[in-house]
């Protein structure tokens, strides 16, 4: 008997249709930690869609990073449908500077524009950067922290929750710092539409116009 070849080999997780994704996070984890299994399974990393499997978590992929295609102009991410990565789905051309703002322009695999990215810088010191999404035929979509969303009165009380919050953790846990209590949630909305809510991890797609490609790209470029 050779030890470490008894093992059972799992298959990797089926790809599923971009165009259908609602709920998704970029990760190399395809299979969670479970009851028959004490490690997660790692893959390739992809944009991977969050779902059950019987009594399994998994994560099916729906879009696969890898090496920027032979001959094609200079871009910042690709993303492709296939494993082998074969087949272009998007590109995500490097950051324009226009003033204090920074856009990205995002491609189909053929190359056509598909629609745009910008990073606006905050207006004071107090505040963070927002995002926003340019899609053809359209409203444009902005991206906000959750917090900015509520009326004056009610972001005060929230932010003095967190405070307190955080204080109490610093006690308790013994944390100088009282650590990071920051809530990261974004809400993307084009004028009264919810058109998408973000995290540190996870995005989750509302309103079905959206082409998935630009919420991918979002996603690759991350909230910095």
């Amino acid at each position: 008997m050779v030890f470490g070849r008894n093992r059972n080999i799992e298959p990797p997780v089926p790809a599923v249709d971009w165009r259908d994704v609602e709920r998704f996070k970029i990760d190399t984890v395809e299979r969670d930690i479970g009851p028959n299994r004490k490690r997660p399974m790692v893959g390739q990393n992809a944009v991977r869609v969050p779902r059950r499997e019987g009594q399994e978590r998994v994560n099916a992929p729906c879009a696969f990073f890898g090496p920027r295609p032979a001959g094609v102009r200079t871009v910042g991410h690709v993303l492709y449908e296939d494993q082998g990565t074969q087949r272009t789905l998007c590109s995500i051309g490097d950051p324009v500077s226009v003033g204090d703002e920074r856009h990205y322009r995002v491609h189909d695999g053929q190359g056509r524009d598909i629609g745009g990215i910008r990073r606006v810088p905050p207006s004071n010191q107090l505040l963070r950067h927002t995002w926003r999404i340019e899609q053809p035929g359209h409203p444009e979509i902005t991206g906000l922290n959750k917090w900015s969303t509520l009326n004056p009165l009610g972001a005060a009380a929230h932010a003095a929750g967190k405070v307190l919050g955080g204080l109490a953790m610093a006690v308790f846990m013994s944390e100088p710092e009282g650590g990071d209590q920051r809530d990261r949630t974004l809400l993307w909305s084009a004028g009264d539409e919810t058109v998408m809510e973000s995290n540190d991890y996870t995005f989750s797609i509302k309103a079905p116009w959206l082409d998935r490609r630009l919420a991918f790209a979002v996603a690759v470029l991350g909230d910095r």
